[in-house]
Parts: C-alpha cells; sequence; structure tokens
C-alpha cells in the first residue's frame, strides 16, 4: 500500500470504526490498516496484466490538443481549461472521442517505456492525464469508457504517480460514474472478473456503477441485478490470498446502497461461508439486515461523483497539508448513508442502545395473488407462534381464494419476521408446501408442491381444522395456524387480507429457536444484568421487551398486499 493510500483510507477507516463503537484505539486502527496493507500486498505480488501495445493506439490528436502530447511542456505553459472545453466543444463528437483516447493510451505508452526515474516525477505527465478524464466527463462520452477502464488496470505504481494526492484517486471511478449506461453494465463484469487487477480498482469501478440510480433512477432495477450477478461470480471464486473477501465486502456494501434485498440470502451465505473483515460493514450481517431495505441510494458520496469536482478541489489544495491529513473530507465517503442505524451496531454500551426493538416484518413478496374458487368466503385465521411463552399470536382475515405463498406473506408481515429464510406449510401426511421465493427444488421430496398453485382451502376446510407453517429451517420456528371462523362477503365488501388482533414480540430472527428464545425471556425477568442477556442486546442493538407488538405498524405491512 502506497503512503498516499495509508494517508487516505487512515482517516476512512477510523471514522467507520468509530461508528461502531467508542474509544477506537490507535492499536484497533493500525490493525485494520495492516489488514489493508496485506491485502495490497498480496495482489501486488501477483499482479500479471499484460498491456497491449498503447503507441499502436494512439491516432492523430487536433491541433487545439495536440500540446497535451509535449512531455516537455510546464503547466503554466498548457492550454487553459476554459480554452480547452471550448476547444473540444467545436469539435465532432467522433473526433473527440479519438483525441481523449489517444491522450490516454499516449501517457500510458509513456509510463511504461520510460526508464528515467527522475522523469517519473516531473509532473507535467499528471495534468494531460487529468484533462482527458474531464473532456470525457463534460461531453459525456461513455465509448471513452474502455480507455479509461485501461487507466484503473495499471499497477499501485501507476496510480501513485499520476493520482498521488489522494484528493484524486476517485476520478476515473467519477468519471465512469458520470458517462456510463445500463449498456455498459456488461463491459464492467468483464473488468471486475478479471484476475489481477487490484481489489481498490474493482471496488472503485462496482462503486460507480453501484451509485448510477442516483443519477437515473431507472437504473435502480439493473443495476441491483447486475450486483446480484457480480455477487453470485465472486462467491464461487474467492481467493482470501489476493483480497478477494475484501472485495466482496466491498460489493455486499454497494448491495446495500443499491437496496439489492433480492442478494440478502447470499450475501447471509457469504458471511457464514468467509471470514469478512467488517470494515466497510462493521456490523457485519446483521446490519446488512437492518439496513438493506431503507440505506440511501448510492455509494459514491455527493462530493466524489464528479471527476471535475475532484479535480478542482483537489487543484486548489495541492500545498496545504493541514488540510490534506486532516482526513475530514472523506470521512463520509463509504459511511455518509449510515447515521440511520449508527444505533443498532455492535459492542455498544447498555446506555447507547435503543430503547426497544423496532417492527422488522419484510418480505420478497408483492401484491397477494389469488386463485379461482367455486365460492369465495372470508376465513379468519389465528396464527401461534408454538410453544412460545409469553404467546406470541396474530389474527388474520383472508379471502379462501389466497395462494398459500401469499398467505406465508401474510403471516410473516403480521408476525413481524424480516424474510431471511426458507419457509413453508405442512399439510397432512406430510405434504410440504413451498411457499418461499428463492426455494431451492434440491431439498424437499418428491411430495412438495409450489405454495403458487394452492389456495388456503386446500389446507383449511371448515373451522377447527388447523396447519403448521414453518419458518427458517434451522431455528425452525412452527406457527399453528387455525380457521376459526368463516363466512360469506356482504355485498360491496371487498375481499382483501387483513391483520385485526394479536400480542406480544415476534422473536428475532437468527436468535437460536424457539428454547433460545424463551430462555432469554426468562433472563429478563429473572436476571436482568446477566452477562448473556448483555451479548444478546449488543447484538440485537436495542433492548427487548417481549409484550412489544405495533398493531397499527404491523397491519399497515399486510395491507400493502392489496394494494
Amino acid at each position: 500500500m502506497t503512503n498516499e493510500e495509508k494517508e487516505f483510507l487512515e482517516p476512512v477507516i477510523r471514522s467507520m470504526m468509530e461508528k461502531s463503537k467508542d474509544n477506537v484505539t490507535d492499536a484497533e486502527v493500525a490493525k485494520a490498516m495492516e489488514f489493508l496493507g496485506t491485502l495490497t500486498d498480496n495482489a501486488e505480488s501477483i499482479y500479471h496484466y499484460e498491456h497491449p501495445d498503447y503507441g499502436a493506439m494512439v491516432k492523430e490528436v487536433p491541433e487545439a490538443l495536440r500540446q497535451l502530447l509535449d512531455n516537455s511542456a510546464e503547466h503554466s505553459d498548457l492550454i487553459s481549461f476554459d480554452d480547452m472545453m471550448d476547444a473540444c466543444s467545436k469539435m465532432e463528437r467522433g473526433t473527440l472521442v479519438d483525441a481523449v483516447d489517444s491522450l490516454i493510451y499516449f501517457w500510458l505508452d509513456k509510463w511504461h517505456g520510460v526508464n528515467d526515474e527522475a522523469d517519473e516525477d516531473e509532473g507535467v505527465w499528471l495534468h494531460p492525464m487529468h484533462l482527458a478524464i474531464l473532456i470525457a466527463e463534460r461531453f459525456a462520452l461513455r465509448e471513452c469508457l474502455p480507455a479509461l477502464l485501461e487507466i484503473e488496470r495499471q499497477d499501485r505504481d501507476f496510480a501513485e504517480a499520476f493520482f498521488d494526492e489522494s484528493d484524486m484517486v476517485g476520478m476515473p471511478a467519477a468519471c465512469i460514474y458520470q458517462i456510463a449506461t445500463e449498456d455498459d453494465l456488461p463491459l464492467l463484469t468483464d473488468f471486475v472478473c478479471e484476475r489481477g487487477i487490484h481489489t481498490f480498482s474493482k471496488a472503485e469501478v462496482i462503486a460507480a456503477a453501484a451509485t448510477l440510480p442516483r443519477r437515473r433512477p431507472e437504473l435502480l432495477q439493473p443495476v441491483q441485478q447486475w450486483l446480484c450477478e457480480i455477487l453470485g461470480i465472486f462467491a464461487d471464486r474467492i481467493d482470501p490470498e489476493v483480497g478477494d473477501v475484501m472485495l466482496l465486502e466491498a460489493i455486499i456494501h454497494c448491495c446495500i446502497h443499491a437496496r439489492c434485498e433480492a442478494a440478502k440470502p447470499m450475501i447471509i451465505r457469504m458471511y457464514s461461508k468467509y471470514k469478512m473483515p467488517n470494515i466497510l460493514i462493521p456490523g457485519g450481517v446483521n446490519e446488512v439486515r437492518k439496513s438493506i431495505k431503507r440505506a440511501d441510494i448510492g455509494v459514491l458520496s455527493e462530493d466524489r461523483e464528479s471527476a471535475e469536482t475532484i479535480y478542482m478541489n483537489a487543484d486548489t489544495s495541492f500545498d496545504d497539508d493541514e488540510d490534506y491529513d486532516d482526513g475530514e473530507e472523506y470521512d463520509d465517503e463509504d459511511y455518509d448513508d449510515d447515521e440511520d442505524y449508527d444505533d443498532e451496531d455492535y459492542d455498544y454500551d447498555e446506555s447507547e442502545l435503543a430503547p426497544c426493538q423496532e417492527y422488522c416484518g419484510w418480505t420478497y413478496g408483492g401484491r397477494a395473488r389469488y386463485l379461482p374458487v367455486k365460492t369465495l368466503q372470508k376465513y379468519t385465521l389465528r396464527v401461534e407462534l408454538r410453544e412460545s411463552e409469553p404467546l406470541v399470536w396474530r389474527e388474520l382475515e383472508v379471502p379462501s381464494s389466497i395462494s398459500l405463498s401469499s398467505l406465508a406473506q401474510a403471516i410473516l408481515l403480521a408476525m413481524g419476521w424480516d424474510e431471511d429464510h426458507l419457509h413453508q406449510f405442512v399439510g397432512k401426511g406430510k405434504n410440504y408446501y413451498a411457499t418461499s421465493m428463492n426455494q431451492p427444488d434440491d431439498i424437499f421430496s418428491q411430495r412438495s408442491k409450489d405454495g403458487d398453485d394452492y389456495t388456503v382451502s386446500r389446507l383449511l376446510k371448515k373451522p377447527g381444522d388447523t396447519t403448521l407453517f414453518e419458518y427458517d429451517y434451522g431455528d425452525s420456528w412452527e406457527h399453528q395456524v387455525k380457521l376459526t371462523a368463516k363466512s360469506d362477503y356482504a355485498d360491496g365488501e371487498k375481499p382483501i387480507v387483513r391483520l385485526t388482533g394479536g400480542a406480544n414480540a415476534c422473536p428475532p430472527d437468527d436468535c437460536g429457536g424457539i428454547w433460545r428464545y424463551n430462555h432469554l425471556v426468562r433472563l429478563m425477568q429473572e436476571k436482568p444484568g446477566s452477562r448473556e442477556l448483555r451479548e444478546f442486546y449488543d447484538w440485537l442493538g436495542s433492548k427487548w421487551d417481549s409484550g412489544f407488538f405495533p398493531l397499527k405498524e404491523a397491519a399497515g405491512a399486510v395491507d400493502e398486499m392489496n394494494e
């Protein structure tokens, strides 16, 4: 890791660590920096990118920009920024694209061909490369994206020479954010999947792509799908020795700030499979669960989203060492969106815990789905969490035509579960009705049926009938679902899903199953100061009230199924 990278990263790392705990020591920061340095050094040792012949890629440069090819020119002799932009605005687009590409490839060729180390430090190389990036951004030259990615492919020595002030490091990524479109995502995929490219370079490009929905909201879904694809690729090709685990955490950080909830099951598996560094996401998988639904869109902070802004700010502060060293300009770069959930991180002092838990009901489903039935009726269902103390129960009204998968969604929202796990109904004769959106086919017997294809009346026909609903096959939360009444709909009454009552708190996801939860509730009553209970609160991020049930909030979540 270069000195510039260390100076750039240390205040960022310290800021993020302070968001997860108080009294962060210099030793803890040094340990995190050592970990990052190890990843960088390992990546450096296996760097093997074989660049093309850049000299052969240089084309004719228009007269107005030809001065930028002069290796002997001083900064003061170069064309002014405003005059350069004015000259570029008068060029045809194709000519301008060729000019920018040629400027980038010319200086890449110069870099790789230089033998005199003194020439590397002249500084005149810096300006033309930066100006080429600024032209590409100002005129939205997405055709220059391959050349910009070629900058990101270079080794760390190149980055130190061309972007040796940490204020300048993000220029290529910021330009990519400004010019890339949905059609460029496959090209970015190829870049991210290349072996031998540094972790930080890949992370910068992924962050730029993940921020695209801030500039163009219609790209949110394509970017979410792209992040899932990238996460899936790296899930099967992680190499901890070359920094891939750090890159994986960077991808997950981007998933959070693209609200990529479809990736959550895969993210949870990744945390179980790999030892994650918890630097970008200090709270680990628990923080992912809590934040991915509501995080602000965009990974790049607002002052890093424009290459021109980065350039202008850095250009006015080159000689201001005090401003450069304090790091405050970067405190918000990777963590500016976390203020809403800082109070829920690990290792809190008890006095800093939230006074009570929050309602966490969420599912992958959307509007309730119904199937044809001979006679439509209103079902009143009582759902009880088996063996819970105190008894956790909910009362639902649903049309008899509702699919089992939609009924599962209503139960999860009514209870307050966050759909991180698989679930199913178990009928008589051990017939299974899979209701999870991403249900794997290989873990069920031949008798397993798709919950989308059956209504609630398949399992519950007359008052008094019961069935079992299981959520999370590890903790195995079992719910008894009982049909307590059925009736015809009145004239004009709309058949909808409604939560009409309930009591007591739904246990938190992943707390260890019903036995473990009941044990914790007993500790709250008998040993409220026990170490085990304090560790539970720290993990949860709040105190716990077993009688907590926000009926209005849960009913609102269920009601959204009717929209």
